[in-house]
């Protein structure tokens, strides 16, 4: 019998481990929407995240959560490998379709003592694949004509030689020599400003699960998280949100009421909505109230009330009609 060592080694690609771990989050109740699954194999470990839509309102932490364990568990039982899901991605929120919304108290959950990611850092996938072809292309065709005149004795291709000619006689104080200069020196301070900013500008952390497992969720969520919220203010008829890196910035047409009071209920609507988010860093409100067009000053007045009907009374026994008093 062959040992199990030297019958040969079953590998799992990353892209079959991706739609493993993205077919694991749809079997949990929290995910909602369309899931997308990314993953990186080395060896015997494997990276994945993980993009998805979550219930609210609910505790997003405790949801996250069990989404995580059971995508890691899930995913490691049916490849074999060791997988540690890193990165959860709450690309929208979505409310339940019908009855009474309820926000959810919670208390964010620990940070076992580990350093809280500020942000997510970028792998700048596209930079990175167009300087490598440029490179790999130029050294790639020099590579290929040195080694036809030195190996095969072909003479050298026209373009080099035309190209080592044209450097030849060409002052470095030539306005051609300049431009390429400057526009290779632009080109490095890009990589280096690519290399020392995170990126991913659009999503925001969320705090209290460590270093070891990251949370954030879409600009898009957060905002309509804080429009749900705001669209409770008594009176207020329409809000659009715009969430940026450092504030939110609202504005809401207002229908009805008193101006300062719906104003200040917005506020801080707008400013419990982004405390239950928990994020990492706080953003801040900036809010813009607008009365309509058809704007009442006075809030409606509750309709009249209608005073129910009395019932007939019952019968007497035996079915006999009533006698009339004179």
């Amino acid at each position: 019998m062959i040992p199990a060592a030297a019958r040969g080694t079953t590998t799992v690609s990353a892209r079959a481990v991706a739609r493993i771990a993205q077919q694991a989050a749809t079997e949990t109740p929290n995910a909602v929407g369309t899931v997308r699954g990314t993953a990186t194999v080395r060896g015997q470990r494997a990276e994945v995240s993980v993009r998805l839509g979550l219930p609210w309102p609910a505790d997003l932490g405790r949801r996250a959560g069990e989404v995580q364990r059971h995508v890691a568990a899930r995913t490691g039982e049916l490849t074999g490998l060791s997988v540690r899901v890193a990165r959860l991605r709450v690309a929208r929120l979505q409310r339940p379709a019908g009855g009474t919304v309820v926000f959810e108290k919670t208390t964010a959950p620990a940070a076992q003592g580990r350093r809280v990611p500020r942000r997510w850092w970028s792998a700048r996938p596209t930079p990175v694949v167009v300087t490598a072809l440029l490179g790999a292309s130029t050294a790639g065709l020099l590579t290929a004509d040195m080694a036809s005149v030195h190996l095969f004795g072909n003479a050298p291709a026209a373009w080099r030689t035309g190209l080592v000619d044209r450097l030849a006689t060409t002052s470095p104080a030539a306005g051609s020599v300049t431009v390429a200069a400057a526009a290779m020196a632009v080109a490095g301070l890009w990589l280096l400003l690519l290399a020392c900013t995170p990126g991913l500008r659009k999503r925001h952390v969320v705090a209290g699960f460590g270093a070891g497992r990251s949370i954030a969720l879409d600009r898009a969520a957060v905002a309509s998280v804080v429009r749900d919220r705001v669209l409770d203010t008594d009176g207020v008829d329409s809000v659009r949100v715009r969430v940026g890196r450092r504030r939110v910035r609202v504005r809401a047409d207002l229908a009805f009421g008193d101006r300062a009071a719906a104003r200040e209920q917005a506020g801080a609507a707008a400013r419990e909505a982004l405390a239950d988010c928990r994020l990492n860093r706080p953003l801040r409100v900036a809010l813009r109230l607008r009365t309509t067009s058809t704007w009442d000053p006075t809030p409606p007045a509750p309709g009249p009330e209608t005073e129910p009907e009395p019932e007939p009374a019952p019968a007497p026994a035996g079915g006999a009609e009533p006698e009339e008093s004179p």
